[in-house]
Formats: C-alpha cells, structure tokens, sequence
C-alpha cells in the first residue's frame, strides 16, 4: 500500500506539500496541485481520514438530529448544513428522531459514540437531559429552529411568537372574527408552541375571545393536518380561517376541508407556516410564513464548526420571517371585497 511519502518522491514535494493538497489545497499553487494528484492516482494513494482523525484527536464529521426526513422545510435546513460542511471537507452523519425526546437522547448518545465533533439538533425538548448533558460536558453543539434567545447555548431560528402574530393579524384584517389553529402537539415542539402564544395574543390585541375548541392538537402530519381541519369546521359555530402551525398540517387541512364540500377559500381561508417549496404548487396556493430554511442550516453549521474550532462564547441568532400572501386566504364571507 502506497504512503504519503511515495507520493511526495513522486511528484517531487515534501510530504507537507502532499498534506496541503489533501486538506487545504487553495492554499497549494495549481500546477503543485496537478503534479501531486497525478502522483497520488499513479500510487493508487488512499488518504486514511481515520489516521488524522487520531492524530488530530479530530473525526471531521458532525452529526445532524432532525424531527422528521417528511417534512420538506427539514430537507431544506440539511441541505444547508451539508452544502456548508462540504465546503469545510465535513462529513455530515443525519438522524432523525421522529419527535420522540428518547429517540433524541439515543441519537445523541450513538453519534458521540461514532466519535462526531459535534451535533446540530432541533430539539424536541430545549431543557430535556440531553443537552443538559452536552452542556455540562462541554461538548459543542448548536440548536436549529430555536426558540432560544439567550443563555449558553449556541442557537439558531427565527421568532416564532411573533410568525404566529403575523399569520393571525393577517386572517384578522380580513375580516375573520372565528379563527382556528391546527397546532402540532406543544409536548413536542417548543416551536408549536410560541405561534400559538403568538395566535391568542393577536386575538387579544384586536379585542376577539380566545375559544379554546378552536385550537386542535394534532402529529405533524398529513393525516393529522385532514383529521384536525375535518374536526374544527364541524363544530356548529364553525372557524372562517384557520392557521396551521406549519405547512405540512396546512396541506392536510385543506383536503380535510375539502373532503367535507368546502370551497377553499370562499368558505374557508387557511395559512400555513415555513413556505415549503410546494405551498406555491397546490391550488389554492397556500398563503404562509416563510422562515429562511436553508440559510438557518448554513448559519448552523457555521457556528457550530467555530465552537469545534474554540470559539466558547455562545451565539443565538433570530433571523426574519415574512409573510407570503398567496391564493388560500380572502376575506370573511359577508366582508365585501371592495
């Protein structure tokens, strides 16, 4: 088996310059470059990530935890995450925890094992014994969709208190007094939680009395979306509009909604949260909060090899969201349109 040192005699460079290519090759001239590639694929050379990893007590690899592979808005976020790691030569190794708090802390547990330098986890539970554990051991790590603001934890999201505001106020100021909310379960998102804190307090601020058998608790899924919407638009006084607490619910409740007769959104205006590539596909076209997926994985990512790096003081990053107003909301029947 080749070595580094077959390699450098053959290109005629030091075995430094053959590290330089492998691991920082900008920094390596092109034509140095070209000559020690040629002589690394002559070798038939093999770089042993695994020897360096023991040598610079470093794997190269971080660990992504996400609550779910169906729900696009992840996908988005992950190919945020890699497309940054792959810059910086990171492997990144993805788990998903299907929103269930043990489920995180065996993940947690296994990708330590595996010997990852650090994780990038949205979390199901902010103050549960995993990150405790991370915390009190040092171990760097950083939060994705947080809803953290401050404290010693390295987070990145968006304000969702004030996402949920937004899609409220903008059903309000259509006229809508009987607005519901399809929420996943608070008990396993934080998230879920705060725009639904953000949808009684717009209530409040524009003087209509919170009902709570307009609020429907429910799995982040399709079903649940269908199942929750089907249930709220049967009551006998019946929501005009219903915020979903994310996309996913929204395109479940529409078909609920649907099934049931209804014209959408002449009977029944729905907003969803995150903007999902295909809320812009579906007919209505779904009217929601956009959060920066995709940026959020990169932010992640890039506080998170920084704290690996060494840098200790802990960052939280809010990013903005932005109402997009699309097909799937108008105003309350009986509101003139003009």
């Amino acid at each position: 088996m080749s070595t580094i040192l077959d390699v450098a005699k053959l290109a005629g460079v030091s075995t430094a310059t053959v590290s330089r290519v492998i691991n920082s090759p900008k920094t390596v001239r092109e034509k140095t470059r070209t000559k020690v590639t040629r002589a690394m694929k002559t070798c038939n050379y093999k770089y042993n990530a695994l020897a360096r990893g023991f040598a610079t007590k470093q794997s190269n690899t971080i660990g992504l935890i996400i609550p779910t592979i169906n729900n696009p808005v992840f996908a988005e976020s992950t190919r945020g995450v890699q497309d940054y790691a792959d810059q910086q030569k990171i492997q990144v190794i993805l788990g998903n925890t299907y929103y269930q708090n043990d489920q995180e802390e065996e993940l947690v547990k296994t990708l330590r094992e595996k010997q990852v330098d650090g994780l990038i986890i949205t979390t199901t539970n902010p103050r549960g014994d995993a990150l405790k554990t991370l915390l009190d051991e040092n171990f760097p790590f950083v939060l994705l969709y947080s809803t953290v603001k401050s404290g010693p934890l390295s987070a990145v999201g968006i304000d969702n208190f004030q996402g949920g505001y937004r899609a409220t106020e903008h059903l309000v100021k259509l006229g809508h007094k009987r607005i519901g909310m399809v929420a996943g379960n608070f008990s396993k998102s934080d998230r879920s939680l705060h725009r639904w804190h953000g949808y009684r307090q717009c209530l409040k601020n524009h003087g209509i009395d919170y009902d709570k058998n307009l609020l429907a608790q429910t799995d982040y899924s399709l079903t649940g979306g269908r199942d929750s919407a089907k249930k709220l638009v049967s009551l006998q006084n019946r929501p005009t509009a219903i915020f979903c607490s994310n996309d996913y619910l929204a395109l479940g409740a529409m078909k609920g909604a649907r099934e049931l007769g209804f014209n959408l959104p002449k009977d029944l205006s729905i907003v969803g949260f995150d903007d999902i590539h295909i809320a812009s596909y579906v007919i209505p076209e779904l009217t929601t909060i956009r959060q920066p997926a995709y940026e959020m994985g990169n932010l992640g990512a890039k506080l998170l090899l920084q704290r690996i790096g060494g840098k200790i003081k802990p960052e939280q990053l809010m990013l903005e969201s932005s109402l997009i107003v699309r097909e799937s909301t108008t105003k309350a029947p009986g509101i003139p349109n003009n």
